[in-house]
């Protein structure tokens, strides 16, 4: 009988050390690593003019967004991910290579990713207390998926939108 061949897991330092010299981004999730599809330009647009239009809001103000390129560090998930778009309102959070509390989370949808993005993303997202929203956006079809916080029992509402002409995010009144 053979034996299983058990792959064995990555540190957190090891992989934040790796993602430095990396030429391809990767996500971790519990010491596993999982390297990241590049994007169409579709998704680069959305992404792009979603970005450019909450960085004119809240330029001035104590939030920053963020692309990307900035990874989202889960610490009581041992996880890490790379979210299309974060909006952090933390001064304090001073890691130049992640976030630990955005307030706002963005993901374009991709055939390859929207059930990771549903699924796996939603859960982990959600066990982050600063995150009072997260949104999903369609890049084939005129779809926003919103998932945000009710109050703060922690209950979770989620209003879909179809061909949305205007798509606002109430955590912006906050800040």
């Amino acid at each position: 009988m053979l034996a299983k061949q058990v792959k064995p897991l990555l540190s957190e330092d090891d992989y934040l050390e790796m993602e430095k010299v990396s030429k391809i981004r990767h996500e971790y999730v519990e010491g596993t690593i999982y390297a990241m599809a590049g994007g169409s330009r579709s998704h680069n647009k959305i992404a792009m003019n979603i970005g450019s239009a909450l960085h004119q809001y809240v330029k001035g103000t104590a939030c920053d967004v963020y692309m990307s390129d900035v990874k989202l560090k889960i610490a009581h998930r041992r996880s890490y991910y790379y979210p299309d778009l974060m909006l952090g309102c933390n001064r304090e959070e001073t890691n130049e290579y992640f976030l630990t509390q955005p307030c706002l989370i963005i993901e374009i949808l991709s055939k390859s990713t929207a059930t990771i993005d549903r699924r796996e993303k939603l859960i982990a997202y959600q066990s982050i207390p600063s995150v009072r929203e997260y949104c999903l956006i369609a890049q084939n079809t005129y779809r926003v998926e919103r998932y945000h916080r009710l109050n703060e029992t922690e209950l979770w509402h989620t209003p879909y939108m179809k061909k949305a002409i205007v798509c606002s995010f109430p955590v912006l009144i906050i800040h």
